[in-house]
């Protein structure tokens, strides 16, 4: 099945909302995440006026993770579909509906977003407790007040330690960036159920290449 230059930038949006939510699951699970997969999802953020969908993320071999678990969740094998996790992507994909509702809290969003740069020379880098807690309150005191809420499953244990809040936060942040990409290149919920098959093909092909 050939995958036009639209389809494969969708598939690469969505991907990195996957990872996005995986990334989510497994600190609200384990108290760990992988840094370089951490850093990819934030560097999304600053990335203003890039080439291509692909640019956002730096390389499609960034976003393995997130294509993997894409091709998981849609393959047939109902033993590989994670129930908590599509409920994490599902959320994500409307509350980007309900932001595109909100320009006032978008552009509040994007001015914001322009000044972490600065926070991140005098850091030293994206993943600095003291940018991701950035994020996060961005994060909080935006998007997580639309309706409804996306709700974090996980050990209480390693969701009331505060810089792991702060990660989920940020990393949610990042979910949504990702999510309005794949709106823009002509993502609907409804291909998930319609072409499921397209958008596996596609995947694999992002695999393959990564």
């Amino acid at each position: 099945m050939s995958i036009s230059a639209r389809q494969r930038d969708r598939t690469i949006a969505l991907s990195a909302v996957l990872q996005a939510a995986t990334l989510v699951q497994r600190i609200a699970e384990t108290g760990q995440a992988d840094s370089r997969e951490l850093e990819t999802m934030l560097q999304s953020l600053v990335i203003q006026n890039a080439d291509s969908t692909e640019s956002v993320y730096g390389t499609v071999s960034d976003l393995k993770t997130g294509i993997q678990t894409l091709n998981a969740q849609l393959s047939k094998k109902k033993d590989k579909k994670d129930v908590v996790l599509l409920r994490y992507v599902i959320s994500l994909l409307h509350l980007e509906r309900q932001l595109a509702k909100q320009p006032e809290m978008l552009d509040q969003i994007s001015r914001e977003i322009e000044q972490v740069p600065q926070q991140i020379d005098y850091f030293g880098e994206i993943t600095s407790p003291q940018v991701i807690a950035r994020f996060a309150d961005i994060y909080h005191r935006t998007v997580s007040q639309l309706k409804p809420q996306i709700q974090v499953y996980g050990d209480p244990g390693f969701l009331q330690q505060p810089d792991n809040v702060n990660k989920v936060r940020a990393l949610l942040l990042s979910g949504i960036r990702a999510a309005v990409l794949w709106r823009q290149k002509g993502g609907r919920r409804w291909q998930f159920l319609f072409q499921s098959a397209k958008i596996m093909a596609a995947a694999e092909a992002l695999y393959s290449a990564s």
